[in-house]
């Protein structure tokens, strides 16, 4: 891993319940992500955590932890693998409130595209992203993705309909190097 990175991952472990079931009870993070916000129940969380800290071989679950002292700030997925087409949606959220807008994010998305490209040998990778969500395209866009295309009233915010813009990089676009 380049020595500029602030990061690493690791995969989620069941002792990362507090954490995880009090950022999925987060409604300013939910606000900023495609998922409707709703209260987690901790049996509920506990089994969430469970499944995805198992091996499955069509998503990989990572926690995301500073290099400095190994502090579990946020999560990070390829879900939906598709090993015949080789492509995979990509997932993240910084869930520290603290850590949010330093940069974790951005490094995150190139350590887990790096993950994607040059270890699993993906040849694609999507998201989605909600359009009014301008931080976030920057950062995606900063990294490689482009735009592909726009659902329109995809999701349903605080009582509001929203545009989700598809976005995706290729393994040929990816730029192994910090930009």
């Amino acid at each position: 891993m380049p020595a500029q990175f602030k990061i690493f991952f690791r995969a989620l472990e069941e002792n990362d319940l507090e954490r995880t079931h009090r950022w999925h009870n987060d409604p300013d993070l939910y606000s900023t992500l495609g998922d409707s916000f709703r209260f987690v129940s901790r049996t509920a969380e506990a089994e969430w955590l469970r499944r995805k800290s198992g091996y499955t071989p069509d998503e990989v679950n990572l926690a995301i932890c500073l290099q400095t002292r190994a502090e579990h700030i946020g999560n990070a997925y390829l879900r939906e693998i598709n090993w015949v087409v080789r492509k995979a949606s990509l997932h993240i959220f910084v869930g520290s409130k603290e850590h949010r807008g330093s940069g974790y994010g951005k490094q995150a998305v190139q350590l887990l595209l790096r993950h994607a490209f040059l270890d699993l040998n993906l040849n694609r990778v999507g998201l989605e992203v909600l359009a009014d969500n301008e931080q976030a395209i920057r950062l995606y866009e900063r990294v490689g993705f482009r735009t592909e295309g726009r659902l329109r009233s995809h999701v349903c915010k605080e009582g509001r309909f929203k545009d989700v813009l598809v976005m995706g990089i290729l393994r040929a676009e990816f730029k192994t190097t910090e930009r």
